[in-house]
């Protein structure tokens, strides 16, 4: 019987999952799996959760429970690692500290100082996890899923002799998505893709020989299609390739979006800050999951995901062979980028391990694109592994949003007030050179007051944004993988027939594309202060699917206002039985990020909204001025 170890376990949604995709694997139905984490509120919801899945899925496994990292590491088969350090809190310094110099970011946790400072804050953890692997369990697997991938693999690799693998869901998500553009099946094609990750790009996509290229150029033209991943399709045009990672990631890993102004920003749909309202969303999740662990309710229909964990888990203990992506040391695997390098390409997985495949030279561009985050990489371990301070200032130097924002001075500066921000949270970085500082003290930020001034200015309450809506969903997809605000339901043919922009609140209907999904009905919230309805807390992390949300306004006299709405990801609005407004894009959710000029009546006025979603979570918001007269 195996054993799994999940480190960092209170990542409760991704736990949950992991386990699910284990325990519907005939050989694991009886395995042992130890959750550990240092919140014990999180470690206790994500074992009650996981008790559910096992329930659920007809398994019967031993399920563990531990903030010793040690006791869940003894005797392990296999490690999974899902840590954060430091959590939202860290993450804000990471956000904050640049914006003081000038930077913006939409995520900032893979390169850049955002990326670098997560990963020396996780140097020590994970250096010593596996010096502990190395002694409680050291012919252990470690499947590494935490950011930054390429650097936190760095740590594994060159701190221990661990057999490991870093994973993600970007390669063959993306690859669905690609599909679904050009209505095709992913299981129909083949692909190849390689590069680092986040960074990796499909050089060859084909059906039965046939190169789909031309075709995926040619969708391109399809505004619909355009404006769903606006920044990729963009690279795709200028680099000839299409690249794994959501436009959202993308737009902060070059120069040529961020840096030249709001304008360009709106353009191309970036939402800045993304991930901290990301975070704010996964706050609210966790308090609804830590009501339902402890209700009596059961878990329902848990569905396999894309995540590779249980196929290698699987190919390794049974010896049946699979392929998958991972992020391994490169070895001459792409033979134009440094053997030491981490890098992202297929892996063929059996009882001996994970071996990746020969890909040979990639394209020079794309080595291009890739070549400065790899010099991050490079720096970031000998900055860890050295103490050198130096090298933490020429990381950043070679950041290309950071380079394009900053000189080299400033870079330093910002560069020493992180770490003075984080002090000991670091490896020790005292190694002297012949670089110097910039001579400035600062002190270490207290992350709680960065976190109390984040969090008034995301809940002071924006007077506009309308608060109380009744919201119907999710209508799933027929067509895995692909989804549009055009999907019609039996909502809509209701509503369209009414004419009168009003909806049956007290009707339910089936999701004519899952059978087996209960009738839906619709539900009575309450929008965030700010107005974002959290279509993942209301509803549920569901994809390739419709939501619709209804709401009335009255009006004393009919006037002209300007209608501000944001959406992750397309959004729909009928005014009084009117389309006033269609937006169809994959993107972030931004407060307001769209508008329109709307007519209203006297008396009531209805407003029906309609939001698909592609991937990951998903929400709208509504605002209109109040009158001024």
């Amino acid at each position: 019987m195996i054993k799994v170890a999940m480190i960092g376990a209170g990542s409760v949604v991704f736990s949950r999952n992991l386990t699910g995709d284990i325990l519907q694997i005939p050989e694991f139905r009886d395995c042992t799996i130890t959750y550990m984490d240092v919140d014990k509120e999180r470690l206790d919801v994500a074992g009650a959760l996981c008790k559910k899945v096992a329930k659920a899925v007809g398994a019967n496994p031993t399920i563990e429970t531990t903030m010793d990292r040690r006791k869940a590491l003894k005797n392990a088969d296999f490690v999974i690692n899902m840590v954060q350090i430091g959590g939202f809190n860290s993450t804000l310094v990471d956000f904050e500290i640049p914006r003081k110099y000038g930077q913006t970011w939409t995520i900032a946790d893979t390169t850049g100082p955002g990326g670098l400072f997560r990963a020396l804050r996780t140097y020590p953890m994970l250096s010593g996890m596996v010096k502990d692997m190395e002694e409680l369990c050291p012919k252990a697997f470690l499947l590494n899923y935490s950011n930054p991938m390429s650097m936190n693999m760095q740590t594994i690799f060159r701190t221990s002799a661990i057999r490991a693998v870093g994973l993600c869901h970007s390669v063959q998500g993306t690859i669905d998505q690609l599909m679904g553009y050009l209505g095709e099946q992913t299981p129909d094609i083949t692909f190849t893709c390689a590069g680092i990750n986040h960074m990796a790009f499909y050089t060859q996509i084909e059906k039965n020989g046939v190169d789909l290229y031309p075709r995926l150029f040619k969708a391109m033209d399809d505004k619909k299609i355009y404006d769903t991943n606006k920044i990729r399709f963009e690279l795709m045009r200028r680099l000839g390739y299409y690249v794994t990672e959501s436009s959202e990631h993308n737009a902060e890993y070059n120069c040529w979006f961020i840096p030249h102004g709001k304008d360009v920003i709106n353009k191309y749909s970036i939402p800045i800050d993304e991930y901290l309202r990301r975070c704010d969303g996964i706050v609210d999740e966790f308090e609804r999951l830590k009501k339902f662990a402890k209700s009596p309710e059961p878990m329902g229909t848990v569905n396999k995901s894309h995540e590779y964990c249980s196929i290698i888990m699987r190919s390794i203990v049974t010896g049946i062979p699979s392929v998958i992506y991972g992020n391994l040391a490169n070895g001459g695997t792409i033979s134009n980028l440094p053997r030491t390098a981490i890098i992202e390409a297929p892996t063929l997985v059996d009882r001996t391990g994970l071996h990746h495949a020969q890909i040979g030279e990639l394209p020079p561009q794309l080595i291009g694109y890739m070549q400065p985050h790899v010099t991050q990489h490079e720096l970031f371990i000998r900055a860890a592994m050295e103490g050198r301070r130096d090298h933490v200032y020429q990381a950043c130097m070679f950041d290309p949003l950071t380079a394009a924002r900053m000189t080299p001075d400033r870079i330093v500066e910002m560069c020493d007030e992180m770490i003075a921000a984080y002090g000991d949270e670091l490896p020790p970085l005292k190694q002297k050179s012949l670089v110097p500082t910039s001579g400035k003290k600062f002190p270490k930020v207290d992350s709680r007051t960065l976190r109390a001034s984040w969090d008034a200015t995301a809940n002071a309450p924006d007077e506009d944004a309308l608060r109380d809506w009744h919201i119907i969903g999710a209508f799933s997809s027929p067509t895995p993988g692909v989804i549009s605000l055009d999907l019609k339901t039996p909502v809509e043919t209701e509503f369209l027939k009414r004419k009168d922009g009003s909806v049956d609140l007290k009707a339910s209907y089936a999701d004519a594309a899952d059978k087996k999904s209960k009738k839906l009905s619709w539900k009575k919230v309450t929008s965030s202060p700010k107005g974002l309805v959290d279509l993942t807390s209301e509803i549920g992390a569901q994809e390739w699917c419709v939501a619709y949300a209804y709401t009335e306004i009255t009006e004393v006299h009919a006037r002209e206002a300007v209608l501000g709405c944001g959406s992750d990801d397309g959004i729909k609005i009928w005014l009084n039985g009117q389309v006033v407004h269609v937006n169809e894009i994959g993107r972030g959710y931004t407060a307001n990020s769209d508008h329109a000029v709307v007519q209203l009546k006297s008396g009531i006025n209805r407003i029906l909204v309609k939001i698909d979603n592609y991937v990951a979570g998903w929400g709208f918001g509504v605002s209109v001025p109040k009158a001024n007269f």
